[in-house]
């Protein structure tokens, strides 16, 4: 039950790691508008994933009931409230720096011409925010995607697991091939 959950949020986490992957591909040539499309995915993959995560488990974490029983690896009230909102600071860091490079990126392509060291700082603020990224999705991954399987009856988390997946599926229409 809990790795169709954690399964479904990490392939997705894997994916915008690929992302970022292509990207800095795309700077390093440099082919800025192939980049720049790309990190405009990247931005809307990272923010749909984000949502679905405030909308859907972040809710239903906050609701289990903590205990502090080691035996049973159950996080305790604090580590939860810990886990979500140091989870919620890195999404606020993520969007930020995110729209920022977008701005730039939007400048860049309306004409301005690109220098190579302007990719070459987009890629440093890149491998700074996917090092983030990193230590980010760690703690989901290790910590809070199990959580709800300690605790939800298999409905709930059925239910849970579908909206999380809509949410995923729901990209902006300009995206949508």
């Amino acid at each position: 039950m809990s790795r169709d959950l954690r399964s479904l949020l990490e392939r997705d986490h894997d994916s915008l790691g690929e992302l970022l992957i292509e990207l800095d591909a795309e700077l390093a040539k440099p082919d800025f508008t192939r980049a720049f499309q790309l990190l405009d995915l990247f931005w809307a993959r990272l923010a749909v994933h984000i949502r679905a995560e405030h909308l859907h488990l972040f809710p239903a974490v906050a609701k289990l009931p903590q205990s502090s029983n080691d035996e049973q690896n159950l996080p305790t009230a604090a580590r939860v409230d810990e886990a979500i909102e140091l989870l919620r600071s890195d999404h606020n860091f993520f969007m930020m720096e995110l729209a920022d490079l977008m701005k730039s990126a939007r400048e860049i392509c309306a004409g301005r011409a690109a220098t190579p060291d302007e990719a070459s700082h987009f890629r440093s603020r890149l491998r700074e925010l996917n090092s983030r990224l990193e230590t980010h999705n760690w703690l989901e991954e290790d910590e809070v995607y199990k959580w709800p399987a300690l605790f939800l009856d298999a409905e709930t988390f059925a239910q849970l697991n579908q909206r999380l997946r809509h949410e995923l599926e729901n990209l902006p229409a300009r995206l949508k091939s």
